[in-house]
């Protein structure tokens, strides 16, 4: 419950009826009479008001907290939300409004530049009284807007501005420019089912299906109460990718009526002079959206999430049945007037034909002939030479099948299911927190660059590594000091590096601070570079670093739920810092059920199920893809050189010279003009940029490809 405190100020019910007029709001006559009497009837001369800080609608995407101040005034909370880079953010308070009333609604603001907009349940404030300028925080007035008693969904849209504080007053004269404010709402609720939306207009669609089938816009968050547009309901998923990847897609179904079970399926995809990708190499899973913890930046709060990727939704967490692997179809429970999101994973391995797949997904209420429906699926598959990541790509991964007794243990087969799971989504190498016992179940689950055995080296070194290269790893690396700060971690670091490297030994180390990474930048041949403080692109850690011959890579947390922060931090932002990959912590902060606790910043990428398994996530699909747009890049590479090998041999192709001159403005286009601080470019990236700068990239490279046939 809000904060309420009466201040002194008359309500006016004229003022109510004008205001209900003005905004163009539909409401019954006996419904706005009885709101005008009550608002007129309240106590004498009182007002109402309650407020929040926007530092307390935080974490949200876009938003960096900003405690800077600014023409001698600060922030109200410990800081104000910023969407740097000109971009729009969205905040949301679900606020219970005590009374009806023509609510003044205040935004607390920076006077410079900027925009922002409040919505209560989708309709938009108007009338507002203007607002004083200048490089300062600032109250502006938005208008006034009438709402029934009880929680209301509030959305602030912020464009290219800092928001400090968002306040409502029945009082059409109270100011808080004049009036002292009550203590802000502590606890702002963050997110909520939105039953305000209507779904009636999608009822000639629906049929007799009773539900509809949407394509989402780009990096659209699907939660729950989602609402397709008309333009938005399809009956095809296209999708394309190259052979040696796994192709992914999206779509979500809005119930109009109530679905106790709704099977989707796809028996697979038939593609050119016959081959076909089987059902067992297809993966079909329903999003699953719950309140949780979550972190971004310097906050953590719950909010609604859309996270796990389950095989079937009729259940509570932790999931019962088998919910993890891969391969199969999926089954979703959806309530009346309520949405579910379904992800689609189809892989296709090295040597499949470029060409169209075609397959037909299906939609079953069993018992229910009536109720089915099928979209066409068809994956454009390009004629592109796409390798396996040329970088070093890993997870800090602390589980262990060693010792029942230790923490942190797993069963042998969840551990190499696990490893699987970690091989699927992109990674090449794994940090083994079991030793080297370990080592032969990296290689069973398809790891080929040099594991890390969390330990130092003993005298037993050199025939580890040798063992390690029997079973056909380059190389073994050795854990060091993990983030060493004070001076004598610092120092005992420096010299165990120093000791390695004598002994002609690979050291991997976590570093978090430019005090240690100056003392140790000569000796640690494997750093792993916390992004956070050394980042922006070529940063001079990891170009000192390169310079030297080492291979620099970078860390950061999961604790987050935002697809986007893994796919740029695993993907192109990264490789434009310098680094040859990534290992975030972590796969999972520890393997048991106290991850589905919703209360607690966890880090993690999958889930187990009740066998084992490992569930996927949103974001740990996004992971995978940003090493594939870093694949993509690394295909124009080898397009671009082979091409000018080619310029220097006799019968130059046509059109050879001019596709290579393109092909560098879209490298420079899409990589080289990447800029800013991590945090910067990942508020600035706009919806759906990821997807356009691979298809991008994958153009440049048939176009190079085009005169002069498939690269080698």
């Amino acid at each position: 419950m809000p904060h309420i405190t009466f201040f002194k100020q008359p309500n006016s019910a004229t003022q109510l009826l004008a205001l209900v007029f003005f905004c163009g709001w539909l409401v019954p006559a006996a419904s706005l009479a009885a709101a005008a009497e009550e608002a007129a009837s309240g106590p004498d001369d009182a007002a109402t008001v309650f407020w929040t800080t926007a530092e307390r609608l935080m974490p949200a995407w876009r938003f960096y907290p900003n405690s800077s101040e600014y023409g001698g005034t600060k922030p109200l909370g410990k800081a104000a939300a910023w969407t740097p880079g000109g971009n729009e953010g969205l905040l949301t308070w679900i606020a219970d409004f005590p009374r009806p009333a023509a609510w003044q609604v205040w935004v607390r603001r920076y006077g410079g530049y900027g925009q922002v907009v409040v919505e209560i349940d989708g309709q938009p404030v108007a009338g507002g009284r203007g607002r004083p300028g200048g490089g300062r925080y600032v109250w502006q007035h938005l208008g006034e807007i009438v709402v029934s008693p009880g929680a209301h969904h509030v959305d602030v849209r912020v464009t290219h501005c800092m928001l400090d504080a968002v306040l409502f007053a029945s009082g059409p004269k109270w100011s808080p420019d004049s009036q002292p404010l009550p203590e802000p709402v502590a606890q702002p609720l963050l997110g909520a089912h939105r039953a305000y939306r209507d779904d009636s207009a999608l009822q000639p669609l629906a049929r007799q299906c009773g539900f509809v089938i949407g394509l989402p816009q780009p990096d659209e968050e699907i939660l729950y109460d989602w609402l397709p547009t008309a333009e938005q309901i399809t009956d095809r998923l296209g999708l394309w990718g190259s052979a040696n990847q796994f192709v992914t897609g999206t779509l979500a179904v809005r119930a109009l009526d109530a679905v106790d079970e709704l099977r989707v399926s796809l028996s697979g995809l038939a593609g050119p002079a016959g081959v076909s990708v089987a059902a067992e190499n297809i993966d079909l899973r329903v999003v699953h959206v719950r309140s949780r913890h979550t972190d971004l930046f310097a906050r953590g709060a719950k909010r609604m999430v859309a996270e796990l990727l389950l095989r079937d939704d009729r259940t509570e967490l932790p999931p019962r049945g088998r919910q993890g692997g891969f391969g199969g179809a999926c089954t979703a429970q959806i309530p009346a007037h309520q949405s579910r999101q379904f992800w689609l994973t189809a892989h296709f391995p090295p040597g499949s034909p470029a060409g169209t797949y075609r397959g037909q997904l299906r939609f079953e209420v069993p018992g229910s002939p009536e109720r089915q429906a099928s979209i066409a699926i068809e994956v454009e598959l390009l004629p592109i030479d796409l390798r396996p990541a040329e970088g070093y790509h890993s997870i800090y991964y602390p589980s262990q099948p060693n010792a029942p007794g230790r923490a942190n243990y797993v069963s042998p087969e969840r551990y190499l299911a696990e490893l699987q799971d970690q091989v699927r989504h992109g990674l090449n190498a794994v940090t083994l927190y079991g030793g080297f016992a370990t080592l032969p179940l990296a290689q069973q689950a398809g790891m080929f660059q040099p594991p890390c055995l969390m330990h130092w080296p003993g005298g037993d070194a050199p025939q580890q590594i040798a063992e390690a290269r029997r079973l056909g790893f380059p190389d073994l690396y050795y854990y060091g000091v993990d983030e060493p700060n004070t001076p004598e971690q610092i120092e005992r670091c420096r010299k165990e590096a120093q000791r390695r490297s004598a002994a002609g030994l690979h050291m991997m180390t976590a570093i978090n601070g430019r005090a240690a990474q100056q003392a140790t930048k000569d000796w640690i041949d494997r750093p792993v570079y916390n992004i956070y403080v050394f980042g922006g692109p070529d940063n001079e850690a990891a170009r000192s670093a390169l310079e030297k011959g080492f291979r620099p890579i970078s860390y950061w947390t999961t604790a987050t739920t935002w697809p986007l922060w893994f796919r740029s931090l695993a993907g192109l932002y990264n490789r434009r810092c310098g680094y040859l990959g990534s290992a975030p912590w972590a796969y999972q902060d520890f393997p048991d059920q106290r991850l589905y606790d919703p209360d607690r910043g966890i880090h993690r990428v999958s889930y187990p199920d009740e066998f084992g398994q490992p569930i996927p996530t949103l974001c740990w699909e996004a992971h995978r893809a940003g090493i594939d747009d870093v694949r993509y890049l690394e295909a124009l590479d080898r397009a671009i050189a082979s091409g000018k090998e080619r310029l220097g041999q006799p019968s130059v192709p046509a059109g050879l010279s001019p596709a290579l001159e393109q092909a560098a403005a879209v490298r420079q286009r899409c990589f080289e003009s990447i800029s800013g601080r991590w945090f910067e470019y990942l508020c600035r990236l706009p919806a759906g940029q990821l997807d356009r700068t691979r298809r991008d990239l994958a153009e440049a490279t048939l176009a190079v490809q085009s005169p002069v046939g498939r690269m080698p």
